[in-house]
């Protein structure tokens, strides 16, 4: 972060091209890239390999903070099961430890909380992933963290479940959570939980953003048309989706209607104030028919995801201009959403994610390699243009 330009960021950028990181020595196993609100941008290294943005690292709702899967600027094959927050401000880090790997599920409005999935044993079968369900995802458990004092209480064991389903309320009183198909609520003080909704087939809670501004609703994402089952990739591409807010008070579809939208997965990345609902939508890469293994936000699977935004009756707009098949995904500071106010120049990411150390060293034996070519090729004209060497004229006899 040295000589980076410092501030809270509008957005958080993983993807292809000069986003992506490369798994060799000397490199860091993820970069993300926070983009600052005049267009200025830095990276962030973790040691922790393909991390994607609103998934493994989270943009605090103001957008000063970066919550991380791993530990913030180590080497790849040095990283732990940290997590870590990085103030996008000042440049400094706080790690949080803890047994087994960890990884952030959402922020609580306020920014005050994190909540933080941490693994348990790998659950992972040959059985294709298809929409709500459990394969492929890990046992474990919710536990919340205070961000401030570094305290963590445990929330609730998840079994197998859908990593990073779960959504602070905007009061920070209720955490909701999908369990398999059940949709519940938790209080985050006591863990008491409630069944809200049974959730049909192919459908999922929206993410860390699902609760409406005013938390009498939450987003759920619904395949309307397409495939369900067994799904390659290309079919996921071709799934039409439905977002439906259910309330928090009875479980049942409220009146308010978006139009449908077509995907491999989505997720809500937050609500504007006339209720517009902003999305990641993500298009997985098509290569063959057979069915997929990995979830469709997975970062095998992503071959491009862009920011949507869809207004209560009807509108669809296209929020974030880039260039195809570059970004993976993209988290968002949702007071930003809020405001519906985003802007500033289009940043080129750097081409290589090296340490710094690293890139130095590198330099210096590239600059050395070339100075011994310069060398060797100099020396090599200066003898060519010597004269040929002769035998001295011998003196004529007089």
């Amino acid at each position: 972060m040295a000589g980076s330009p410092r501030g809270p960021a509008a957005l958080l950028v993983s993807g292809g091209g000069g986003y992506q990181a490369m798994d060799l020595p000397f490199t860091y196993g993820s970069r993300i890239s926070a983009i600052g609100r005049d267009g200025s941008y830095r990276v962030l290294p973790f040691g922790t390999t393909y991390l994607q943005a609103g998934q493994d690292v989270l943009l605090s709702p103001d957008g000063r903070y970066a919550a991380g899967n791993g530990t913030y600027e180590r080497l790849l094959g040095t990283g732990d099961t940290d997590v870590s927050i990085v103030d996008l401000t000042t440049g400094e880090e706080r790690r949080h430890q803890g047994s087994g790997p960890a990884v952030p599920v959402a922020w609580s409005h306020d920014g005050r909380r994190l909540l933080v999935h941490r693994s348990g044993a790998s659950s992972w079968s040959d059985t294709p992933f298809d929409g709500a369900d459990t394969t492929g995802s890990d046992n474990g458990a919710l536990w919340l963290l205070d961000v401030g004092s570094g305290a963590a209480t445990h929330l609730l064991d998840l079994g197998r479940t859908r990593r990073g389903a779960a959504a602070f309320s905007p009061d920070g009183r209720t955490v909701a959570v999908q369990l398999g198909r059940e949709l519940a609520l938790l209080d985050s003080a006591t863990g008491t939980r409630r069944p809200l909704a049974t959730l049909p087939a192919g459908a999922h809670l929206g993410g860390p953003w699902s609760y409406t501004a005013d938390g009498t609703g939450l987003g759920v994402l619904t395949v309307a048309d397409g495939c369900t089952t067994a799904c390659s990739n290309a079919a996921r591409n071709a799934r039409s989706w439905r977002l439906t807010v259910l309330s928090t008070a009875t479980g049942t579809a409220l009146p308010t209607t978006f139009p449908t939208f077509g995907g491999a997965t989505a997720r809500l990345a937050g609500w504007q104030r006339d209720g517009t609902a902003v999305l990641v939508r993500y298009t997985n890469e098509t290569n063959g028919g057979e069915p997929s293994y990995d979830p469709p936000a997975a970062y095998r699977a992503v071959t491009d995801a862009d920011l949507l935004a869809l207004t209560p009756g009807g509108a669809t707009k296209s929020l974030l201009t880039k260039p195809k098949g570059v970004i993976w995904d993209v988290d968002v500071a949702t007071d930003l959403v809020t405001a519906g106010a985003f802007g500033g120049p289009s940043p080129a990411p750097s081409v290589l994610p090296l340490a710094r150390w690293a890139a130095t060293t590198v330099f210096v034996a590239l600059w050395a390699l070339a100075m011994l070519a310069w060398l060797a090729v100099t020396l090599r004209r200066r003898t060519r243009r010597r004269p040929p060497l002769r035998p001295a004229a011998r003196p004529r006899a007089t």
